[in-house]
């Protein structure tokens, strides 16, 4: 079971399109690698133009976002993405940046992190509307 007719498992993120913005692009490796493993495709961007074109046109189902691409932050890229609905976190280095207080309801996750955290947190993005994400669900 969880096997398609190609013989290939579905991935946790299997049928997601992440967007992965970060402007060092060994760390946005790292996480394409992560999610591409979980069965996600991956868009990434390098570049604050970039990120705003994928966050507006991408048709992703979430985002993955450094809160400093180069000299800028990235409120212009959280405020595309949240005009089209598409959940999003901050993956940063940095835990006292301003936008991350004016965007405090945004989940943050700290780097380094490893690859079942990251991937157990963008599938927590990803939980239909509705289900409760603010608690820890029941026993099994």
């Amino acid at each position: 079971m969880g096997i398609g007719s190609m013989g290939t498992a579905m991935g946790t993120l299997g049928g997601h399109a992440i967007l992965v913005v970060d402007d060092e692009p060994l760390i946005a490796l790292g996480v394409m690698d992560a999610l591409s493993d979980a069965g996600a495709e991956v868009v990434t961007a390098h570049d604050l133009e970039a990120a705003l074109e994928a966050a507006v046109n991408g048709g992703v189902s979430a985002a993955i976002l450094d809160v400093q691409i180069g000299s800028s932050d990235c409120a212009p890229i959280c405020a595309a993405l949240s005009s089209q609905q598409v959940p999003f976190m901050f993956f940063t280095g940095s835990d006292n940046h301003d936008l991350l207080r004016a965007w405090a309801s945004v989940p943050t996750l700290a780097k380094p992190t490893g690859e079942a955290e990251l991937v157990a947190n963008v599938a927590a993005l990803l939980a239909p509307v509705g289900a409760p994400q603010d608690q820890p669900e029941g026993p099994a």
